[in-house]
């Protein structure tokens, strides 16, 4: 360990770059990978959507990823100390949006992680009635949810599991807890995946499941459907909470911020087409369009497996791959939290895991027993408080720091690193911008009211 700046303690660090690789992609592989990915593009349509989503990774997600991972490596801090440290030489204009960037991540963790760990315990629900433990419904998968959703035991139940399951990782500390679990988590996540494609691919369904992915049909692309690759291109890596910026701090140098970046990102990619591949194979398989929407994972797929060779040990494989997902992602979403009460206040790790996991747990009791305070903690965070940081975290990047924390992540690049610092500098500048508020503006539902890509479906 050393010290950040400004830090009168010893910083926690990453044991090894491959530690943090598999740490920082374990945050952005979440629900969003193998839940909304795939039903998101069932719905829009299959292939246009994928190349449009890529496209917008490029344009805002890898942007935005090593502006993170900057700012909290350089600054070395939680994300609010970072963005301080960093922005202190622009005067009161850089510490107002210091501290509401700062705030608006740590407050969005909070509330994220507290609904979020509510339908992770959803996924620990089907995962023990795939393991025979407790007996689904007779009705089917659909019943199962029903029944789940509606009864308030189970919910607080398996939301209080999860939530200590997270806890207990981040209260070990950065090495010996978020690393060493997701050093082994995130290896058995992509595992799992290849087997379960090798699985589909010998019982059927697969080449259909690729053509759907790989092959655009571009009639089938609306203006909504790039507004929704804009927004999920946004929120698959984990970006405008500040987990990028905390993972960030605790990296040993700049030399490698670049590449980790991409490689994050690309496995992130990697991962959502992975899913993508094995669970519309299975639906093609029973004869089933893809479009089947948000109740893709819990009402359409464990119908779906029990019709398989074999679905049974399918079924239990697939469950332990989204908790694994879930799990990789609470940490981050708790570790900003953790992070600045023990930066900025000087809360011992352990305490600060225990005390702020046991007031989100206590939140996240709501959302267990009401789908409309979920639903007000989703709108409020993915609607406003996520693209709103993530654009103010491109302004900071792009406009206020020094040329030479900007760019420190492109001087190991050789003779290539001076050219592509320029390219990210234009983007982080006038591109991303744009493309985060056009996310911001649609998701605040401005775009719909002023008629602006306004579509059918």
């Amino acid at each position: 360990m050393d010290r950040g700046p400004d830090s009168p303690k010893p910083r926690a660090r990453w044991g090894t770059r491959l530690g943090f690789v598999l740490a920082a992609s374990g945050s952005a592989v979440g629900l969003g990978n193998i839940w909304k990915f795939p039903y998101i593009t069932g719905e829009y349509g299959g292939g246009a959507f994928v190349l449009v989503y890529l496209g917008c990774i490029l344009l805002i997600g890898l942007p935005l990823m090593y502006s993170e991972l900057i700012i909290g490596r350089r600054g070395g801090k939680d994300v609010l100390g970072a963005l301080r440290a960093l922005t202190r030489h622009r005067g009161p204009g850089g510490r107002i949006l210091s501290v509401l960037t700062g705030t608006l991540a740590v407050g969005s963790g909070f509330f994220i992680l507290s609904y979020y760990s509510v339908v992770a315990g959803w996924a620990i629900h089907f995962l023990v009635v795939s393991l025979g433990i407790t007996s689904r419904s007779p009705d089917g998968a659909e019943a199962t949810f029903l029944a789940l959703v509606g009864s308030s035991a189970l919910s607080v139940l398996w939301h209080s599991v999860f939530m200590l399951l997270v806890i207990g990782v981040v209260a070990r500390g950065v090495h010996e807890g978020i690393e060493f679990l997701c050093s082994r988590l995130m290896p058995a996540l992509v595992g799992i995946l290849l087997l379960l494609l090798v699985y589909v691919g010998l019982t059927g369904g697969l080449a259909l499941s690729v053509e759907f992915l790989f092959r655009p049909d571009f009639s089938k692309l609306s203006g909504e459907a790039i507004l929704e690759a804009l927004g999920h291109a946004f929120f698959t890596l984990s970006l405008g909470m500040g987990a990028m910026v905390t993972y960030g701090s605790y990296l040993k140098r700049d030399t490698y911020v670049v590449r980790d970046g991409v490689t994050v990102a690309v496995l992130d990619t990697v991962i959502a087409l992975l899913a993508g591949m094995v669970i519309f194979s299975v639906v093609f398989a029973a004869g089933m369009e893809p479009g089947a929407g948000p109740g893709l994972v819990f009402v359409t797929l464990p119908d779906l497996f029990l019709d398989m060779p074999g679905g049974t040990l399918f079924g239990v494989a697939f469950f332990f791959l989204l908790l694994f997902a879930a799990w990789s992602s609470g940490l981050s979403l708790l570790e900003v939290v953790v992070a600045y009460f023990v930066d900025e206040h000087g809360f011992s790790r352990t305490a600060a895991s225990w005390l702020f996991g046991a007031l989100i747990w206590g939140l996240g009791l709501g959302s267990a027993v009401s789908g409309d305070f979920m639903d007000f903690f989703d709108n409020l965070t993915t609607r406003y408080m996520l693209p709103l940081g993530g654009l103010i975290i491109a302004v900071i990047a792009g406009w206020l720091l020094r040329p030479a924390d900007r760019e420190a992540g492109f001087l190991s690049l050789g003779d290539a690193g001076t050219p592509l610092a320029r390219a990210w500098t234009l983007i982080i500048r006038f591109v991303t911008p744009i493309l985060v508020l056009v996310v911001l503006l649609a998701k605040m539902g401005i775009l719909d009211r002023l008629g602006f890509l306004r579509t059918g479906g």
